[in-house]
């Protein structure tokens, strides 16, 4: 009876201790996708236009999905903006101003202690190509209703290896999105 028990067991034993390959295992490209975001994030976060642009293809462009009774309406999708939409912005003295204004209002009042955080929660890499999506995060105080709101949204990136460095090559955005008071 003991002889019958003792080989499933054993073999239990040897088949837990195999290491399987899943999607949650971070890879080199994976990894590398996540720095590139972190970085992209950190450039919109710092109203760094160069350090934007530095993480798009040439061809990158993005679409919007609207809200019909709070949801998405992917009939509804439109065109958004261009890498080269991106580049007029940037390289436009007044408009580049006008956004690292805006950031150093928003970091320096401390009534609103605006706060935001972004994450790619999910990565999946095929050969030179991945499919990623991010979740946006925000908070700040509502010094009217004297109220902490807090929302974000969801994007949808499609990325591409080029010469070994991943870019960005289009984005959606909207495809979930939040609000609360």
């Amino acid at each position: 009876m003991r002889a019958r028990y003792c080989s499933p067991l054993l073999l239990c034993i040897v088949a837990l201790s195999i290491p399987i390959p899943s999607h949650g295992q971070e890879t080199e490209d994976t990894q590398a996708i996540r720095l590139m975001f972190d970085k992209d994030q950190a450039a919109w976060g710092n109203a760094d236009g160069q350090g934007v642009l530095s993480n798009r293809h040439e061809h990158y462009f993005t679409a919007r999905v609207p809200r019909n009774n709070g949801m998405p309406d992917f009939y509804g999708i439109f065109m958004g903006d261009s890498r080269k939409n991106q580049e007029a912005g940037v390289n436009n003295p007044e408009r580049a101003a006008q956004w690292k204004a805006s950031v150093a209002a928003t970091k320096s009042d401390t009534a609103l202690d605006a706060k935001s955080r972004a994450e790619l929660v999910r990565i999946d890499v095929q050969e030179n190509y991945a499919v990623a999506l991010s979740r946006h995060e925000w908070a700040r105080n509502d010094t009217t209703k004297k109220v902490r709101v807090r929302g974000g949204w969801e994007s949808l990136w499609f990325l591409r290896k080029i010469d070994g460095d991943w870019k960005f090559i289009n984005a959606v955005g909207g495809i979930s999105s939040w609000r609360e008071e």
